[in-house]
């Protein structure tokens, strides 16, 4: 985060003058300290969400969250067949902290998001021309993934609708998608303008460990693993898992079957959610979709910030001042 006092890490000029009239302000940055903490927000908003779940939301059943019968009642349960992570963060009273915090990690990841981009240019101007494909990649896609962050609070604003009534199910051949849009309260509307934030969030972050994994493939300076091919099954996993990942969720919402899509029992007939064949497959793809994303990208984040694994990583000097030029 930014610091006014001076360091003897390594530390380069990301952008501004390098040697400025006075007066002028310079703030340190540790870029990778930034992205950390700006993947840590939605986490801890998570973790929070589920604790306030488990406390005050779905509390109908004593024990843990697999024990509500209420959480069955959810869109996202009834449509799914499993909690998703959303189930945990749609609610009051944990909604409100949750989007406060996600809009603090939304902005630091905005902020990064720009440096970062700056940041490459700087490292392939500078000579490393190894660097010319991850240019290139950042260059399409900084300025649509800082979109992307931006958007992503609509997810607060469109919250799926509790308990529809009626619950129409879109695998249902007699169900028609007028009567999607029109009954069952827009439940199935709703979701989707819920579900299209959601989506950006995930391909945003998706492109950040793309970009960061290519950044220290060509680089050599992954921490831990100076193995180029296991970079290369980790960039692959991610690619391949985001558009699993998209493609599952989107033929449950159009009715269209798909491989490992949850499911085995009748809407109409009253069951727990655990009850459901391959919910489990569900909820790994869920968590190893967030794993490659976001905790794998902090944790690395923290090594390269402290040099654990790894070269330690520079700091950056942003200076503020007059322009010369009046």
């Amino acid at each position: 985060m930014p610091d006014h006092q001076s360091s003897t890490d390594e530390t380069s000029h990301l952008f501004g003058n390098q040697n400025p009239p006075l007066p002028v302000t310079t703030w340190r940055i540790n870029l990778n300290l930034l992205k950390a903490i700006g993947l840590t927000f939605p986490t801890v908003a998570g973790l929070i969400g589920l604790f306030v779940s488990e406390k005050y939301i779905f509390t109908d059943t004593p024990g843990f969250l697999s024990d509500s019968k209420s959480m069955d009642k959810t869109f996202i349960v009834q449509l799914f067949g499993f909690p998703h992570t959303c189930v945990f963060i749609d609610e009051n009273p944990g909604k409100s902290p949750v989007a406060v915090l996600f809009i603090i990690g939304m902005f630091l990841l905005t902020i990064w998001t720009f440096l970062d981009h700056v940041r490459i240019k700087r490292d392939y101007a500078a000579g490393k021309t190894c660097l010319k494909g991850v240019v290139t990649f950042s260059k399409y896609t900084w300025g649509f993934r800082v979109c992307c962050f931006l958007l992503f609070p609509l997810c607060f604003v469109n919250s799926p609708t509790y308990d529809p009534d009626p619950y129409l199910n879109p695998a249902d051949p007699t169900v028609t998608y007028k009567q999607l849009f029109d009954e069952g309260q827009g439940a199935w509307f709703k979701f989707i303008l819920h579900y299209i934030p959601y989506l950006l969030w995930q391909l945003a972050v998706a492109l950040q460990a793309i970009e960061q994994a290519y950044y220290h493939y060509v680089m050599e300076t992954f921490p831990f693993i100076p193995s180029k091919k296991v970079i290369a099954i980790y960039l692959w996993t991610t690619i391949i898992l985001y558009v699993y990942y998209c493609a599952w969720i989107i033929t449950f919402l159009v009715g269209v079957p798909f491989p490992g899509h949850t499911s085995g029992q009748d809407s109409g007939v009253e069951h727990h959610w655990t009850e459901n064949k391959l919910w489990k497959w569900g909820f790994f793809v869920m968590m190893l979709y967030d794993t490659l994303t976001v905790f794998v990208p902090i944790f690395l984040c923290f090594c390269r910030a402290y040099g654990k694994g790894c070269k330690k990583g520079p700091t950056y000097d942003i200076t503020f001042s007059q322009s010369k030029k009046e």
